[in-house]
């Protein structure tokens, strides 16, 4: 642990705050050493590496082996403090810096517009400095290539490269030659950048007034637009990039680990700037970072720019936010704020109110309304801006500082809140406004009072049931806390508590240590999860969704290892919680939100108590653009889109775009089919007519239509002065009857084929119809079920009494002998007869049973 006094000097402990020294320079005292060190920075990608910065000169102090032993450092310049961090550094080697200085005394007034800075380089950690750009804006110098944002080329570097001074706006340039042969402008007229996981943000000064153009980069090389509802490509100059989240790694039920996507990013943009009511809109991006939708409206924000938003560590998609619940008294009347707190599970696709279990001051109506709802003091407020509400090593454990009630009240009038479901339910854990932070991964909890002088603290080892006291020694007693501190993952059982008595300046730093609090190390056995047993000290914790009886979250169903809360054991440093991924779900509406131009309605129901996403007023769906690729069609975005961090899979589908097809092609394909079509019918219709004749032969083209055939001919015979015309036209008429004839035919027997085919499986009423209105076509069974050779061969039962034709009266039907006195109304009857007549072999003999008609 490193600290920097009031004195410049720097102390520091290498027992986690029990002890202190000063820190050694090159083996003992120097006079060539820096006299008053300003600036302490610790490396983002080498934890043993920290660098110590002068006020002014160009000797400086770095450690390689976590504050052991210090070496010198020279810089080419003195330190551009205003610039932070002054030192820039490289994911994979820590011997690479960029360094940002100030070459000339005007830049010792941080306010003078004179002011240059000058960018450094160098490849053997000071040994060497290369000069990169110079003068620099705003953004300074730095390495591209980051621990996320991987598309980078190696050595790639950005830089803000002004033309007169650090103010104003200047080309982005990105060199991967360390800018010795050439440069690649990326952005002009660029104002400020910066690097946020994966994206590299560059904001460009606008013609218009009072407004920015964002660009997004995910390799250095090519930039696209920000774009924001309502086809704006322009933004309030003020905002304030938030924190992206991670892409976590989890562990599949195969013990394979896998990388989880990262979301996109959330971007807060104020809409009032008035002093005391200050209030923006969070935009939250698709994967690319270039399309934002309105995520949630009125977040908080102070004077300098910071907002009331805290992701929750260790839980992916989760976050905690105030908003402004009066706004119009706010803008319109100049009255006070009223915050209000909301979460968020699904990374600001849906936002929930906070319930809190127990007695409380009114009635709930948490998680759909903030009437009666816990409400937190956020980041605002805090002095220690590391762990607001949660810890990354303390799973599900969120806590902090508020009221219940339809607004947040004061700090005086609040009281301290813990979560163990990762923000689902909440409950009072202590009243009063406390200090709190985790440790030993949640097994320890530790509190102290906000407010009032203290001379105890009180601390949890299961998981805020139970509370114990720890009196703090003589000389700390009476002192007011500042902040509460343990390691950032909170894994350690050592503390720092920090403050001032009444009345005096010295601060006192306190230690506090809960080594000796459980007597046995946590059994942790891995095969439990394979073995679904649980003999060890660990349970498998699953988030819990809010105003949901589904237990997926972000199209998965996820499991984290953490102490049992009662258990009387310590976790210990080494141990590190393992995510596994118990089942990938099927996509739902919740895996999804509102594309660009759309946002929520207000017709929430219990079936949909989100809202469905509608268009804005006078916008129109994101689509593809017909010249693009030479498309035939082009593509009209859904209202929504899934989650970037969602892995559903299958299940609902609601981003499904719709295919148009471009004017032109409509337009050749309209034109094609319509020449088509109508030979094709005409050819299928002649096939038909040709078929039928073909099989009923005897058929006569004037029987057709009861006379229609030959009222037609003898129309067109009638004498008149277009005889001519008609006698040529009567073909045509007659094969339009024909067809329209054949194919009202064709589909009245396809009908009848179907009804015939599905006889055995219906009712006896309409197995009965379908016998007694049989298809001219296809037709394979009887009313009972039975097939045409079964009832010809007497095979079968039979539900029903009906006498097939013998052969006699079969022939005669068909020579024209069958007496009219017969009643013959069975077509099935008729065909058995006729089939058995004839020949089943096809070897041409006809008439080879008893009593067979002879041709």
């Amino acid at each position: 642990m490193i600290a920097l006094t009031e004195r410049s000097k720097v102390m520091v402990s290498l027992d986690e705050g029990a002890k202190w020294s000063e820190l050694p320079v090159d083996g003992g005292k120097d006079s060539a050493a820096p006299e008053k060190i300003r600036t302490m920075i610790r490396h983002p990608y080498f934890d043993d590496y920290a660098y110590f910065l002068p006020e002014s000169g160009t000797v400086a102090l770095y450690t390689s082996d976590e504050a052991r032993t210090t070496r010198k450092l020279h810089i080419p310049t003195s330190p551009a403090h205003f610039y932070q961090p002054v030192l820039r550094f490289h994911p994979e080697r820590p011997d690479w810096i960029i360094f940002l200085g100030q070459p000339n005394e005007k830049c010792q007034n941080k306010d003078s517009l004179d002011c240059q800075v000058e960018a450094f380089v160098s490849k053997d950690h000071g040994a060497h400095w290369d000069a990169l750009a110079a003068p620099v804006g705003s953004g300074g110098c730095s390495f591209l290539r980051t621990d996320r944002l991987t598309k980078a080329a190696r050595d790639s570097i950005v830089c803000a490269r002004h033309h007169k001074s650090r103010e104003g706006a200047g080309n982005l340039v990105v060199s991967d030659n360390w800018f010795t042969k050439n440069e690649h402008v990326l952005v002009s007229n660029a104002s400020d950048f910066t690097i946020m996981g994966e994206f590299l943000l560059i904001s460009e000064e606008s013609s218009e007034a009072n407004s920015l153009a964002m660009h997004i980069s995910l390799d250095g090389k090519t930039s696209a637009l920000a774009k924001f509802p309502g086809n704006k490509q322009k933004m309030d100059p003020a905002y304030t990039v938030l924190e992206p989240p991670d892409g976590f790694e989890y562990r599949d039920e195969k013990g394979h680990n896998r990388k989880m996507p990262g979301g996109g990013l959330m971007m807060h943009v104020t809409k009032n700037t008035k002093p005391g009511a200050e209030y923006g809109t969070i935009y939250a991006s698709n994967s690319n970072g270039t399309y934002y939708r309105q995520t949630l409206e009125h977040v908080n924000r102070d004077e300098s720019g910071l907002v009331d938003f805290e992701r929750i560590r260790a839980l992916e998609g989760v976050a905690i936010a105030n908003i402004v619940s009066n706004i119009d008294d706010v803008e319109k009347h100049q009255k006070t704020k009223k915050l209000q707190t909301v979460i968020t599970m699904d990374s600001g696709a849906r936002w929930h109110y906070l319930a809190v279990e127990g007695r409380t001051p009114c009635r709930m109506t948490a998680p759909r309304k903030g009437d009666c709802a816990l409400h937190l003091h956020g980041y605002t407020e805090v002095s220690d801006p590391e762990n607001i509400y949660s810890a990354s090593g303390a799973v599900g454990l969120i806590m902090g500082v508020g009221n219940v009630g339809p607004a947040l009240a004061r700090l005086g009038e609040s009281d301290t809140y813990l979560s163990q479901d990762g923000g689902a339910h909440w409950q009072l854990a202590r009243k009063g406004a406390k200090w709190h932070e985790f440790g030993d991964h949640g097994g320890i909890i530790v509190v102290a009072d906000r407010i009032h002088s203290v001379a105890e603290v009180e601390y949890s080892l299961d998981r805020g049931k139970s509370w114990q006291k720890l009196a703090l020694p003589q000389e700390a007693k009476s002192m007011r806390v500042e902040m509460l501190t343990t390691t950032s993952d909170s894994t350690s059982r050592k503390f720092l508590l920090y403050g001032k008595k009444d009345n005096s300046n010295k601060g006192i730093l306190v230690s506090l240590d809960f080594v000796g609090a459980q007597p046995r190390m946590c059994k942790y056995d891995p095969s439990d999860h394979l073995h679904k047993t649980n003999k060890d000290d660990f349970e498998l914790f699953a988030q819990t969704p809010i105003d949901s009886d589904d237990a997926c979250i972000l199209g998965r169903k996820v499991q984290y290892y953490r102490r049992i809360g009662d258990r009387e054991c310590y976790v210990g440093d080494e141990f590190r919680s393992v995510r596994y991924i118990s089942e990938i779900c099927d996509c739902t509406e919740k895996d999804y939100e509102c594309n660009f131009n759309f946002v929520r309605a207000n017709d929430q129901a219990d079936d949909n108590p989100w809202g469905k996403c509608v268009l804005v007023k006078g916008m129109q769906a994101p689509r593809t653009n017909c010249t693009e690729g030479h498309k035939e069609y082009f593509e009209i975005e859904a209202p929504y889109r899934k989650i970037p961090q969602s892995v559903c899979k299958n299940g609902l589908v609601l981003d499904r775009p719709t295919e148009v097809w471009c004017p032109g092609k409509a337009r050749a394909v309209a034109i094609f089919w319509s020449l088509f079509l109508p030979v094709l019918f005409l050819g299928l219709a002649y096939f038909g007519y040709k078929t039928w004749r073909d099989r009923y032969p005897y058929l006569r083209l004037e029987d057709i239509g009861s006379g229609i055939g030959p009222a037609v001919r003898d129309w067109s015979h009638r004498s008149n002065a277009n005889s001519g015309v008609l006698k040529q036209m009567e073909p045509v008429f007659i094969g339009a009857v024909a067809t329209v004839r054949a194919a009202g035919g064709a589909i009245k027997d396809g009908v009848l084929w179907g009804v015939d085919r599905a006889a055995p499986f219906l009712p006896a009423s309409i197995q009965r119809w379908s016998y007694e209105h049989p298809p001219r076509w296809g037709a394979s069974l009887t009313m009972d079920g039975r097939s045409r050779r079964q009832l010809r061969r007497g095979e079968g039962s039979s539900r029903y009494s009906y006498h097939p034709l013998n052969d006699s009266e079969a022939a005669s039907r068909i020579f024209g002998t069958y007496d009219d006195a017969h009643e013959f109304d069975e077509y099935d009857e008729f065909e058995a007869g006729f089939n058995h007549f004839l020949d089943e072999e096809g070897d041409g003999a006809v008439g080879t049973g008893e009593g067979d008609a002879q041709p």
